[in-house]
């Protein structure tokens, strides 16, 4: 076989296992440089795209590729030194296009979450004008207007939205180094360094980024080393003028447990906070879901939801993805509105197990595989038994049944997880706190 050829028969195979056409597109551009000692060398056109390669997909084009070359061991990655062949306008674009995508994908950003479809209303007024002017001032390679930028509300209101908003934003324009990261990921990794005796390079590694944002700050809350660890990332990016970004549920007056040293340097950045939005809002944010979906709904409908769900945005745009359904159905705004109705008073709500496993999973860091693991880590052990405890609340499911959906764990360690939560629950305020946030990323679903 040709070696083009070849390599052309990879990436075809990848895609089936990639979902991303843009990526299995861009692959088409690489070629293969040689083939010796069952190794398979791979010309790339930047140092960004080999260490992407290597880090991301290494494994997955390995696996692909042993099937047309049983004899591969590993595959090896050099910076092309002849420009790449390309059609002119269109594969630029397609290019640059994946590298802003594998940028933000790395810096465990969203590329969903814009300014260009953030509502802006007076809820939100304050931290969407924060937010532009840290952007605009990164832009024209001014220091940081404050820092740390603090912004808080409720959970769905729109703040995560917010957060990434930033870092996509600065990446497309910039191509800053921007790290996202929920908070119960970064205590992880935390925990993690301390147990490995390696602090110093965690430390170390949070230095890179000129952006550093993490959401739900409040959970740090109660862990002393953790919050240690935190302050000496925290001085050493103001120190160095990089940007701090910070969510929570609460203002940081409120956030019991944490060290006065880290309340006053919240405090001594820029604290905004998001509201709920009024009845005009929410139906100018139905409106741009609608517009986003290239769909379209009787405005009686659009009314009736932002009349009745005034939770938060999460749990309006859940109603409106129910609604769209519903009339694609009924073909009436009558029968549409009297369904959504019915559904809204359901005092009886379900959401899946599976997507309680997933959310507690990803609010801790892990994976629902992590979950149904037999792995022992302490942080993966009390996350599991999280999720056990919230089955058993939200679902009534039997003892039993929740063992087996949890990697056919026996009742019995499925009973004392749920009484070991219980009672964790009955003396820490911080950790009932935690609980709660996590239930109401669940209600969100319902």
């Amino acid at each position: 076989m040709e070696i083009q050829t070849l390599w052309q028969n990879i990436v075809s195979s990848l895609g089936k296992k990639i979902s991303s056409p843009l990526l299995s597109s861009w692959l088409y551009s690489i070629k293969i440089e040689s083939f010796e000692n069952d190794s398979l060398t791979l010309a790339v056109p930047n140092i960004f795209v080999k260490e992407w390669l290597e880090k991301k997909i290494n494994k997955d084009l390995i696996q692909v590729a042993q099937t047309l070359l049983p004899s591969l061991k590993e595959i090896k990655y050099t910076i092309s030194k002849e420009k790449m062949q390309r059609a002119p306008q269109k594969e630029e674009a397609l290019d640059q296009q994946f590298l802003d995508l594998a940028w933000q994908r790395s810096a465990g950003l969203n590329p969903k979450y814009t300014f260009e479809n953030f509502v802006v209303g007076e809820f939100n007024q304050l931290a969407h004008a924060c937010a532009q002017a840290v952007v605009k001032s990164w832009q024209k390679g001014l220091l940081p207007p404050y820092n740390p930028l603090f912004i808080y509300s409720k959970v769905g209101l729109g703040k995560t939205h917010l957060l990434e908003a930033i870092g996509n934003e600065l990446i497309k324009t910039k191509k800053l180094k921007v790290r996202y990261i929920p908070c119960p990921t970064f205590t992880n990794k935390i925990i993690a360094s301390i147990r490995e005796g390696r602090t110093n390079e965690l430390i170390e590694e949070f230095q890179e980024f000129s952006i550093l944002i993490i959401d739900d700050i409040e959970f740090i809350a109660g862990k002393e080393r953790t919050q240690d660890i935190f302050f000496q990332i925290f001085n050493n990016a103001i120190e160095k003028d990089k940007q701090i970004i910070l969510s929570s549920d609460r203002p940081p007056k409120a956030i019991k447990g944490i060290e006065e040293r880290i309340r006053s340097r919240f405090e001594g950045g820029m604290i905004a906070d998001i509201n709920m939005p009024s009845y005009e809002e929410r139906i100018a944010i139905l409106e741009l879901k609608l517009k986003e979906r290239g769909k379209n709904l009787p405005s009686d409908i659009i009314e009736f939801l932002g009349r009745e769900i005034k939770t938060n945005i999460r749990e309006l745009e859940g109603g409106l993805i129910k609604a769209l359904i519903i009339f694609e159905h009924e073909k009436s705004s009558q029968k549409t509105i009297k369904r959504l109705t019915e559904i809204l008073k359901t005092s009886e709500k379900k959401v899946s197990p599976d997507k309680i496993l997933e959310i507690v999973g990803e609010f801790y860091g892990f994976s629902k595989e992590d979950l149904l693991c037999q792995r022992r880590e302490k942080n993966l052990v009390l996350a599991r038994q999280i999720a056990m405890y919230l089955l058993r609340k939200k679902l009534s499911l039997s003892l039993p049944e929740i063992g087996v959906r949890l990697g056919n764990k026996d009742h019995t360690t499925v009973k004392y997880a749920c009484e070991k939560i219980e009672e964790n629950l009955k003396k820490d305020v911080n950790f009932r706190k935690e609980i709660e946030a996590v239930e109401e990323r669940i209600e969100s679903f319902y």
